[in-house]
Protein backbone atom coordinates (compact mmCIF):
# COMPACT_ATOMS: atom_id res chain seq x y z
CA UNK A 1 0.00 0.00 0.00
CA UNK A 2 1.47 3.00 -1.25
CA UNK A 3 -0.01 6.70 -0.51
CA UNK A 4 0.02 9.52 -2.82
CA UNK A 5 2.15 12.53 -1.98
CA UNK A 6 -1.25 14.73 -2.13
CA UNK A 7 -2.87 12.04 -0.02
CA UNK A 8 0.29 12.64 2.72
CA UNK A 9 0.20 16.50 2.11
CA UNK A 10 -3.76 16.23 2.63
CA UNK A 11 -3.92 14.49 5.48
CA UNK A 12 -0.43 16.43 7.11
CA UNK A 13 -2.24 19.84 6.37
CA UNK A 14 -6.02 18.73 7.82
CA UNK A 15 -4.67 17.45 10.70
CA UNK A 16 -3.32 20.96 11.14
CA UNK A 17 -6.58 22.58 10.51
CA UNK A 18 -8.62 19.84 12.64
CA UNK A 19 -6.38 20.57 15.42
CA UNK A 20 -6.15 24.29 15.45
CA UNK A 21 -2.20 24.81 14.45
CA UNK A 22 -1.33 26.18 11.57
CA UNK A 23 -0.62 24.69 8.03
CA UNK A 24 3.19 25.70 8.59
CA UNK A 25 3.73 25.20 11.69
CA UNK A 26 2.38 21.59 10.89
CA UNK A 27 4.62 19.12 10.83
CA UNK A 28 4.68 15.41 9.30
CA UNK A 29 2.84 12.64 10.60
CA UNK A 30 5.21 9.88 11.28
CA UNK A 31 5.26 6.14 9.73
CA UNK A 32 5.12 3.54 12.43
CA UNK A 33 4.86 0.95 10.44
CA UNK A 34 3.36 -0.68 7.31
CA UNK A 35 1.06 -3.99 7.69
CA UNK A 36 -0.18 -5.41 4.62
CA UNK A 37 -3.42 -3.12 3.59
CA UNK A 38 -2.81 -0.84 6.54
CA UNK A 39 -0.55 1.76 7.49
CA UNK A 40 0.32 3.24 10.99
CA UNK A 41 0.47 6.79 11.86
CA UNK A 42 1.17 8.98 14.82
CA UNK A 43 1.28 12.46 14.93
CA UNK A 44 2.57 15.24 17.42
CA UNK A 45 3.26 14.43 21.02
CA UNK A 46 2.40 14.46 24.63
CA UNK A 47 -0.93 15.11 25.29
CA UNK A 48 -1.88 16.55 21.74
CA UNK A 49 -0.48 13.15 20.40
CA UNK A 50 -2.63 11.76 17.83
CA UNK A 51 -2.34 7.82 16.44
CA UNK A 52 -3.97 6.64 13.52
CA UNK A 53 -3.74 3.66 11.08
CA UNK A 54 -5.31 4.24 7.46
CA UNK A 55 -6.16 2.19 4.24
CA UNK A 56 -7.66 2.73 0.78
CA UNK A 57 -10.11 0.66 -1.03
CA UNK A 58 -9.08 -2.13 -2.87
CA UNK A 59 -12.22 -2.20 -4.60
CA UNK A 60 -14.35 1.31 -5.76
CA UNK A 61 -17.87 1.13 -7.77
CA UNK A 62 -19.10 2.61 -9.64
CA UNK A 63 -15.44 1.97 -12.39
CA UNK A 64 -14.91 5.60 -13.36
CA UNK A 65 -16.41 7.95 -11.18
CA UNK A 66 -14.62 11.74 -10.46
CA UNK A 67 -13.51 10.82 -7.08
CA UNK A 68 -11.20 12.46 -5.29
CA UNK A 69 -8.56 10.92 -2.50
CA UNK A 70 -10.84 8.27 -0.81
CA UNK A 71 -9.49 6.51 2.51
CA UNK A 72 -10.56 5.03 5.77
CA UNK A 73 -8.94 5.83 9.18
CA UNK A 74 -9.16 4.93 13.12
CA UNK A 75 -7.93 7.40 15.28
CA UNK A 76 -6.71 7.71 18.58
CA UNK A 77 -6.78 10.80 20.43
CA UNK A 78 -5.77 10.16 23.70
CA UNK A 79 -5.61 13.83 25.47
CA UNK A 80 -9.32 14.26 24.64
CA UNK A 81 -9.79 10.43 25.70
CA UNK A 82 -10.66 9.42 22.32
CA UNK A 83 -10.33 5.81 21.04
CA UNK A 84 -11.28 4.19 17.72
CA UNK A 85 -12.72 7.06 16.39
CA UNK A 86 -13.93 5.77 12.90
CA UNK A 87 -14.12 8.32 9.97
CA UNK A 88 -13.78 7.82 5.84
CA UNK A 89 -12.60 10.28 3.14
CA UNK A 90 -15.52 9.53 -0.19
CA UNK A 91 -13.36 11.78 -2.33
CA UNK A 92 -16.81 13.39 -3.11
CA UNK A 93 -18.94 15.82 -1.28
CA UNK A 94 -21.78 13.70 -0.22
CA UNK A 95 -25.36 14.14 -0.89
CA UNK A 96 -27.50 15.86 2.33
CA UNK A 97 -29.49 12.86 2.28
CA UNK A 98 -27.19 10.40 2.21
CA UNK A 99 -26.66 7.72 4.87
CA UNK A 100 -23.53 6.15 4.65
CA UNK A 101 -22.86 3.30 6.35
CA UNK A 102 -20.13 0.08 6.88
CA UNK A 103 -20.53 -3.47 6.86
CA UNK A 104 -18.25 -6.04 7.55
CA UNK A 105 -19.78 -9.59 7.99
CA UNK A 106 -23.55 -9.48 9.19
CA UNK A 107 -22.41 -6.21 11.02
CA UNK A 108 -23.70 -3.29 9.94
CA UNK A 109 -22.68 0.74 11.08
CA UNK A 110 -24.40 3.65 10.60
CA UNK A 111 -22.56 6.71 9.28
CA UNK A 112 -23.26 10.30 9.36
CA UNK A 113 -21.73 12.51 6.73
CA UNK A 114 -20.01 16.32 7.38
CA UNK A 115 -22.19 17.73 4.85
CA UNK A 116 -24.44 20.22 7.70
CA UNK A 117 -20.74 21.10 8.74
CA UNK A 118 -19.65 22.55 5.00
CA UNK A 119 -16.22 22.64 3.48
CA UNK A 120 -14.11 19.89 3.86
CA UNK A 121 -16.19 17.89 6.50
CA UNK A 122 -18.65 17.53 3.69
CA UNK A 123 -15.96 15.12 1.84
CA UNK A 124 -16.41 12.80 5.69
CA UNK A 125 -18.28 10.30 7.25
CA UNK A 126 -17.84 8.98 10.97
CA UNK A 127 -20.05 7.07 12.89
CA UNK A 128 -23.25 8.02 13.89
CA UNK A 129 -23.22 6.02 17.86
CA UNK A 130 -20.16 6.60 19.00
CA UNK A 131 -20.64 3.61 21.26
CA UNK A 132 -20.45 1.74 17.88
CA UNK A 133 -16.40 2.87 17.36
CA UNK A 134 -14.53 -0.18 19.85
CA UNK A 135 -17.65 -2.47 18.39
CA UNK A 136 -16.46 -1.70 14.80
CA UNK A 137 -12.57 -1.79 15.74
CA UNK A 138 -13.39 -5.42 16.77
CA UNK A 139 -15.29 -6.55 13.96
CA UNK A 140 -12.73 -4.75 11.63
CA UNK A 141 -9.95 -7.01 13.71
CA UNK A 142 -11.87 -10.10 13.31
CA UNK A 143 -13.20 -9.84 9.81
CA UNK A 144 -11.51 -9.79 6.52
CA UNK A 145 -12.99 -7.18 4.41
CA UNK A 146 -15.32 -4.31 4.47
CA UNK A 147 -17.67 -2.35 1.93
CA UNK A 148 -18.43 1.74 2.21
CA UNK A 149 -21.39 3.19 0.62
CA UNK A 150 -22.41 6.37 0.39
CA UNK A 151 -23.76 8.95 -1.82
CA UNK A 152 -22.73 11.84 -3.85
CA UNK A 153 -24.22 15.26 -4.50
CA UNK A 154 -24.67 14.72 -7.73
CA UNK A 155 -26.91 11.34 -6.50
CA UNK A 156 -23.71 8.20 -7.38
CA UNK A 157 -24.09 5.63 -5.23
CA UNK A 158 -20.48 4.36 -4.13
CA UNK A 159 -19.53 0.96 -2.80
CA UNK A 160 -15.59 0.69 -1.69
CA UNK A 161 -14.32 -2.66 -0.62
CA UNK A 162 -11.18 -2.61 2.20
CA UNK A 163 -9.31 -5.12 3.28
CA UNK A 164 -9.34 -5.69 6.29
CA UNK A 165 -5.17 -7.30 6.37
CA UNK A 166 -2.91 -6.31 8.83
CA UNK A 167 -5.79 -4.09 10.41
CA UNK A 168 -5.01 -5.94 14.08
CA UNK A 169 -1.28 -5.46 13.65
CA UNK A 170 -1.25 -1.95 12.65
CA UNK A 171 -4.73 -1.20 15.42
CA UNK A 172 -2.17 -3.06 18.46
CA UNK A 173 1.02 -0.57 17.13
CA UNK A 174 -1.03 2.88 17.55
CA UNK A 175 -2.68 0.88 20.56
CA UNK A 176 1.03 0.61 21.68
CA UNK A 177 1.80 4.22 20.81
CA UNK A 178 -0.60 5.95 22.05
CA UNK A 179 -1.55 4.54 25.27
Amino acid sequence: MRFSKLTKLFLTTMTAVWFGISAAAAEEPKLLGKYSDWAAYSYGSGSSRICYVMSEPKEMRPRGANRGDVFLMVTHRPGQNVTNEVSMRAGYPFSDRSRPFAQIGSDKFQMFSGVSEGGENRYWAWLKDTSDEDRMATAMRRGSSMTVKGTSQRGTLTTDRYSLSGITAALNKIDDTCR
